[in-house]
């Protein structure tokens, strides 16, 4: 059996995602008091790990996700995190900074996967992964939405219609800490190799044109209010695709079973190259709004 640590995080979405993935629920009643939602047993597992410690900054929290998933041991010190495990699971926090949680446990050596965002800029992205080199710790950090099950389904009907002229993506709130979203469904439709972006938008409107080096072109819609939801819709030679991208229990077991694959293999899902490029496009999408004159803003510099 696997066994990993699971920090920071842990009652905010994505932490209590994690958690139940691989523990399942210890505590029905617990479950629902949460806000877990749905039906824990209707729910995609990974049986060959388990979440064995947790910590968080509020100990309370990791003491109730404990109890929901039956989680063995809540780590009084973070460092705790990093022994007697297999990999590190570190959660998104709302700060864009729960980067910060790797560097107490970078010597412990062990896989560990970094939520999304990796970061809130260029600088501390690329100092992420500078520490992670140094270290010799394979990380990995996505979006879901980059491995979603509708796109994979859809490419048949993709290429049915022809030659694929441009695709637009949808999403709510900040261009980085949810536009990595639709970002995401685009790179999964394009894969990497972004060249440039732009962004034309104005007020809570966020309108970026990213290019790819072969050509390419996708158009990410961003909305600081509304609820757009979760669609790519493609554009081809012979007719569009509408595709809607909801089944987050997909998208999260296969983010997860890929991070359990690199804990067993130590071969890295995504590229450092391509983690930060999905990091260095969002934040550069915003300083071409911020320049007000939709600037093009080119990835090699």
């Amino acid at each position: 059996m696997i066994r990993l640590s699971l920090v920071g995080g842990t009652m905010i979405y994505h932490g209590k995602y994690f958690g139940h993935r691989f523990n399942g629920c210890a505590d029905r009643a617990l479950w629902d008091e949460h806000g877990f939602g749905g039906d824990p047993a209707t729910r995609r597992r990974i049986t060959e790990a388990r979440v064995v410690k947790v910590w968080d900054e509020k100990r309370e929290d990791a003491e109730t996700l404990a109890r929901v998933v039956g989680i063995d041991e809540v780590c009084d010190d973070i460092t705790e995190c990093g022994q007697d495990v297999d990999g590190i699971l570190i959660a998104d926090d709302c700060t864009c900074k729960h980067y910060r949680h790797a560097d107490p446990l970078w010597q412990a050596g062990k896989p560990m996967f970094i939520d999304k965002p990796l970061a809130g800029t260029i600088e501390e992205a690329e100092a992420v992964v500078a520490k992670a080199e140094a270290h010799g710790v394979p990380i990995f950090s996505a979006s879901g939405l980059q491995f979603t099950r509708e796109i994979d389904e859809a490419r048949p009907e993709i290429e049915q219609r022809g030659k694929v002229m441009c695709a637009v993506a949808a999403n709510p709130n900040e261009l980085v800490f949810y536009g990595i979203h639709g970002l995401a469904m685009l790179w999964q439709l394009y894969g990497p190799g972004i060249e440039s972006v732009q962004n034309i938008g104005e007020g809570d409107l966020d309108i970026v044109k990213y290019r790819w080096r072969d050509g390419h072109v996708g158009i990410q819609v961003g909305l600081e209010g509304g609820s757009p939801g979760w669609k790519l819709t493609v554009f081809c030679e012979k007719g569009r695709l509408d595709i809607p991208t909801g089944d987050a229990d997909y998208f999260y077991w296969r983010v997860m079973s890929q991070f359990v694959e690199m804990v067993r293999s130590g071969e890295q899902p995504l590229t450092n190259d391509q983690m930060l490029e999905i990091i260095r496009a969002l934040c550069l999408a915003k300083e071409s709004r911020k320049r007000g004159t939709g600037e093009v803003m080119r990835l090699g510099g």
